[in-house]
């Protein structure tokens, strides 16, 4: 049987805008859409429509939010198992998650993955979570041109150096940290988070995301999402340290010793140490802008 190089996954309700630019960075990488496959939490149209031609499922939307974390986790982590029969890598990021390789490396993304050996189920990127710096980038972003070309800053995270390249569905662990496996970094690779990117974009995304968890709590259920509850809050936050720190140059000495430090956190305590994974601000390098 003919195996296809890469597969995408990701799950999406309601953020038309960064599925729109989802769709248009991964199909670049593939030989057909249909190795996009997109699940939409709750029927949407407009969602269908600009999935088309891609691998498109549509979930029924549980109004309580019971069990909601798991039963994503357990979706990418059954999507790899299947589709590792039909493809050599699937790779599974939400929506506002853009993988990309070290441009100056010259070789594409299949090519790259087809080369390396990591013991654990999955490969990780650096993770670098994008942040508007209010005071120099005073646009707000404008959807139909490269986002990279827009914003030039942010912090390496290692809460976004997840594993998501993967080769066998892991055992156990979350979409942000396998279990009772080596953690592997990959410096040549980079996964731009694009969460706080935007204050006016954060702040529509903020109010939908409110409301919902809002009709959660309503319904008394249990849905452990509360990192949406506070989310205007937490992009305050950010912004504001952006702003009131200079970033630096994350070059190759920086980048080196921001994977080493995660990876070595997990070898020493088994799993991410979340208040040693972020680390910055950061200039993102020059090599990438306007790549996404």
């Amino acid at each position: 049987m003919s195996v296809e190089p890469m597969a995408f996954v990701t799950m999406v309700r309601g953020d038309h805008e960064m599925l729109s630019r989802w769709i248009t960075h991964y199909a670049a990488l593939v030989p057909d859409r249909q190795a996009l496959h997109v699940f939409l939490h709750g029927h949407d149209e407009r969602l269908l429509e600009m999935a088309k031609g891609c691998s498109v499922n549509v979930l029924p939307f549980d109004p309580s939010g019971r069990g909601f974390e798991d039963a994503r986790r357990n979706l990418f982590f059954g999507m790899v198992r299947v589709l590792r029969g039909y493809y050599r890598h699937v790779i599974c990021v939400d929506t506002d998650e853009f993988l990309a390789i070290d441009p100056d490396l010259g070789v594409t993304l299949a090519d790259y993955l087809d080369g390396q050996d990591f013991e654990s189920s999955a490969l990780s990127p650096v993770g670098f979570d994008v942040v508007q710096r209010c005071s120099v980038e005073t646009e707000d972003a404008d959807m139909t041109r490269p986002l990279l070309a827009q914003r030039s800053y942010g912090f390496a995270d290692g809460v976004y150096s997840k594993p998501c390249i993967f080769r066998r569905s892991p055992r156990r662990g979350t979409q942000h940290m396998i279990r009772n496996e080596p953690w592997n970094i990959d410096p040549n690779l980079t996964l731009f988070h694009f969460r706080f990117f935007d204050r006016a974009y954060g702040q529509r995304v903020s109010r939908q995301r409110a409301a919902l968890v809002a009709q959660f709590d309503e319904s008394g259920a249990e849905h452990n999402i509360g990192t949406w509850r506070d989310r205007t809050a937490a992009m305050e936050r950010v912004l504001t340290q952006m702003d009131s720190e200079t970033p630096a140059d994350f070059d190759a000495a920086a980048r080196d010793a921001f994977c080493e430090r995660q990876m070595h956190n997990h070898r020493t305590h088994g799993r991410l140490v979340w208040r040693d994974a972020r680390h910055g601000p950061y200039c993102i390098p020059q090599r990438f802008k306007g790549l996404l």
